[in-house]
């Protein structure tokens, strides 16, 4: 019934898609295309890290045509789409990369693909403006911040999402620039948001009140709170236990010349901040919250934080996982790793 394209990091393309429930699923050699007969379609939309996906047609492609508005096809076969062009009186058709997405076609055109005997249609492409506006349109940001990508905090919530169905309200400890307060509130989340200080997150959250995306009647609350501390008024919780998604500490930025006792001192100090804060939250809710939050990984040199955080999370009764593909860039020094506590 479903064809789909990954994009790349095929661990976090995996996990986030057992958020759709995805019934006898193929995955291609390459691990980019996958197939699977049966999936929750209503969110098969949401996800971060499809490129685009297919269903199925199962009626005649000359009652197909005759009932679509658009009358310009894509295919990846030349050969083929001369001749639909002929067989159903099409406009004309566009050969395009099956991997990629064109805009032109994206935005007015019909995209077929044949996989055997059966025609797919693409119905959905996934949201890049919605990552762009969030990245690089928010009127306060700083490089120094180290602001988590808007398509890994979507994946982050749709993982949860796969986990805990229950739960409606998502909170960040450190809310940095507000990131994870888009996309919570994009996609109909209440949210609450804290920080030592404030001062980006609370300017980003007034332009993303007057944005055209921005869900108004959903809930925002937020507070100067350190993490490791204590909670001085729980009521703002409202006796939920929430989603909790985050990105701490990845500073500073490795150089050439940093060194192993560095990066070890680096280190350090995450786990000062990581390990108190995963044990507040192992206590002062009603039950244990779903966590998933990403820690700094430094390429070529010994990394100590994610073994400390193990045996603190256990230690407090969390079930701990982690994803071993590494969320970088090329020439970056520190990539993040998801963790996944329980």
């Amino acid at each position: 019934m479903y064809f789909a394209v990954l994009w790349k990091n095929k661990e976090l393309s995996m996990k986030e898609l057992e958020y759709v429930n995805p019934k006898n699923l193929h995955v291609s050699a390459n691990q980019q295309i996958v197939l699977f007969d049966e999936a929750d379609e209503g969110k098969l939309s949401d996800l971060a890290w499809l490129v685009k996906w297919w269903k199925v047609i199962d009626w005649e492609l000359s009652d197909f045509f005759a009932k679509a508005e658009k009358r310009i096809l894509w295919v990846s076969d030349k050969q083929l789409g001369i001749k639909m062009k002929k067989q159903f009186w099409l406009k004309r058709f566009k050969q395009v990369d099956l991997f990629h997405t064109d805009l032109e076609v994206k935005n007015k055109w019909i995209e077929l693909i044949k996989i055997g005997s059966k025609w797919w249609e693409v119905l959905w492409y996934q949201n890049i403006k919605l990552y762009e506006v969030v990245d690089f349109e928010k009127p306060w940001r700083s490089m120094q911040m180290w602001m988590m990508p808007a398509k890994l905090t979507h994946t982050l919530i749709n993982i949860w999402l796969s986990i805990d169905k229950e739960q409606t309200l998502i909170y960040d400890p450190f809310v940095w620039s507000w990131t994870t307060g888009f996309l919570a509130n994009y996609f109909w989340y209440d949210f609450l948001w804290s920080d030592l200080k404030l001062t980006f997150a609370d300017k980003n959250y007034s332009w993303w009140k007057d944005w055209k995306w921005s869900t108004p009647d959903k809930e925002f609350k937020f507070f100067v709170h350190d993490a490791t501390k204590d909670y001085e008024d729980m009521s703002i919780f409202n006796s939920k236990t929430p989603l909790i998604i985050t990105e701490g500490w990845l500073w500073p930025i490795i150089k050439a010349s940093t060194t192993d006792e560095q990066v070890k001192e680096y280190q350090r100090w995450v786990k000062n901040v990581y390990l108190p804060w995963i044990e507040k939250m192992a206590t002062v809710f009603e039950r244990k919250p779903v966590m998933v939050f990403t820690i700094p990984w430094y390429i070529w040199y010994e990394n100590l934080l994610e073994h400390q955080i193990i045996e603190t999370a256990e230690k407090v009764g969390f079930e701990f996982s982690s994803l071993q593909e590494m969320y970088k860039r090329e020439q970056h020094k520190v990539a993040r790793k998801v963790i996944i506590l329980k």
